[in-house]
């Protein structure tokens, strides 16, 4: 049984190589973009079981990244440090994370958004 594919959309890519590494210990296949336009292609090449993006981005809003994701099936979370700017609905569609975050809360709550990443 293949692994549950994590897509990690962050434009910092220490942020995005540590986040990696830790979800992949824990059995994890992850992908990272670190763009809108990298995401949307990800989106369109695979399917994820969750997809966690920043807010800022680049070339724009990781909410848009966050909304595709969810049109698709995938759980979504957003990881910034400026959560102040989400919208109320905004919230209640996507777990919303806060910046700083050490890494093993931020798999914790990975791991309860979809359950380990082998079913048994």
């Amino acid at each position: 049984m293949p692994a549950k594919r994590i897509l990690i959309v962050e434009d910092e890519a220490d942020i995005a190589e540590i986040l990696t590494i830790f979800l992949q210990g824990e059995g994890y296949e992850v992908e990272t973009a670190g763009t809108l336009a990298q995401a949307r292609q990800r989106l369109n090449e695979a399917s994820y079981s969750l997809v966690n993006t920043d807010l800022r981005l680049p070339d724009g809003s990781g909410l848009e990244i966050a909304d595709r994701a969810s049109e698709l099936g995938a759980r979504t979370s957003i990881l910034s440090g400026y959560v102040s700017q989400l919208s109320a609905d905004a919230i209640s569609r996507h777990e919303v994370l806060v910046k700083p975050m050490r890494p093993s809360e931020f798999v914790a709550i990975i791991r309860r958004l979809i359950g380990p990443a082998y079913e048994a």
